[in-house]
Formats: structure tokens, C-alpha cells, sequence
């Protein structure tokens, strides 16, 4: 009589780990085609911010007599009548404002939560309504009006009374400067607070990507390297 051979234990545990493996490498690559790569995100974020560089440049030469960047404070939402103001967000804004840039979508990060929606989100020449611009219109820190005084004070040694003038934004701002740089409103943009990172952009038009171990993800913004950025 014939009798049928059963699997040994060996046999049966190497059958059990190579499915194990074969499960592995297929969450693995259904993960990755799922969802864009970070580094993928990197580029697209770095690719708005060298947008909105280009159009800073516009600015200079179309509105602003080549000396001067935006000025947005006065702008419906951009602070009040008597105490007109603007943060990051307006300054950026204002490119779209101008119609300089007329996608709202480049004034997003890619990874971010932030959703400008349809551009009226943003207004045509400031906020619509005059009511402050949502912090999730823009989801880049930039400069304000007073980031020329925060600059003086903190990198220059000035007075600390700078760090609360409104000092026209000029061409002759230093090249190696942060311009602007995901905010630090919300969710982190780029990973998590321990092993995530930031886009700068300079006013020279370069981009750089900070990790955390250079700046807080989550406060990094108004300090340090970005002192004259705002949200």
C-alpha cells in the first residue's frame, strides 16, 4: 500500500515565509504607486516657490519701479484703515492680485492640507469681503512688513525699535536670504517633526530643503534662519 508523503515542519515554515515575503513585496509596491513619492513632493514644492520667485521678479519690473517689492498693506483684509498691515501670505497674495500669478494653486504645497478651492478664495485685489486672507489660502511663510526691522535688529545688530518699523521690502534685500518657505501653520508639510524637512527660498532664487535637524518643523518660522518670515 502507497502511503502519501506530508510536508515536514522545515518544509511548511519556509512555505509560510515565503508568502510572508511575496505579501511584503506586493503592500510594498502597491504603496508606492498609491501615492507620490516624497522626494517627488520635494520637487513640485521647490517648483511653486521658484515660481513665485519668477513672479516676484515680475513684479520689480512691472510694478515695481525695479527697486521695490510688494506692499500689499491698505489692500481690502490687509489690516485695517488705521493700521493697515500684511503678512507672509498677503505679500505672496499679491502676485495673484496683480494677476502676475493667476493660479492659486502655486501659492500651495503640494503635501500640504491647505486648499485655496476656487480662486475666489483669494480675492482679485485682496481678500474677499476685506476680511484677513484664511490661513489656508497660502501655504507659504513669507515676508511682512516688518521683516525688514526683524532683519535689521536680529542679523544686523540694529536697535531693537527696527524690529517694529515698516521698512520698505527693496531690491538690494540680501540675495542670501530666505524669501519665503512652507509655513508652519497646520500639519507639517514634509514628513513628521523628527524626520521631516522644509523648502526655503532665497531672494537670490535658489532652494534649499532643510531638514529638522537644521529648523523646527513646527516653529520654525520668526526665529533663527526664518526670523523675518511670517505665516
Amino acid at each position: 500500500m502507497k502511503h502519501t508523503r506530508g510536508l515536514t515542519l522545515a518544509e511548511l515554515l519556509i512555505g509560510v515565509l515565503a508568502l510572508g515575503l511575496g505579501l511584503w513585496f506586493l503592500a510594498t509596491a502597491l504603496s508606492r504607486t498609491s501615492r507620490p513619492r516624497e522626494g517627488t513632493i520635494h520637487m513640485r514644492c521647490k517648483d511653486h516657490l521658484r515660481q513665485l520667485s519668477k513672479g516676484m521678479a515680475t513684479y520689480l519690473n512691472e510694478c515695481g519701479d525695479n527697486r521695490f517689492y510688494p506692499w500689499p498693506a491698505g489692500r481690502p483684509g490687509c489690516g485695517t484703515v488705521a493700521n493697515p498691515t500684511f503678512g507672509g501670505a498677503e505679500w505672496l497674495a499679491t502676485l495673484y492680485w496683480t494677476r502676475i500669478i493667476p493660479d492659486p494653486g502655486t501659492f500651495i504645497c503640494p503635501s500640504s492640507s491647505d486648499s485655496v478651492g476656487e480662486s475666489p478664495d483669494l480675492g482679485s485685489s485682496g481678500t474677499p469681503g476685506g476680511r484677513p486672507l484664511l490661513w489656508s489660502a497660502v501655504s507659504y511663510a513669507a515676508m511682512s512688513d516688518r521683516s525688514v526691522g526683524i532683519y535689521l535688529t536680529s542679523k544686523q545688530n540694529k536697535a531693537a525699535t527696527y524690529a517694529t518699523s515698516k521698512l520698505a521690502i527693496r531690491d538690494d534685500f540680501p540675495p542670501n536670504e530666505p524669501m519665503a518657505s512652507d509655513d508652519t501653520q497646520g500639519p507639517i508639510h514634509h514628513g513628521e517633526a523628527d524626520n521631516g524637512g522644509m523648502c526655503v527660498l532665497f531672494f537670490d532664487s535658489h532652494v534649499e530643503y532643510w531638514t529638522h535637524n537644521r529648523v523646527d518643523l513646527e516653529t520654525g518660522v520668526g526665529q533663527g534662519d526664518l526670523c523675518a518670515l511670517r505665516n
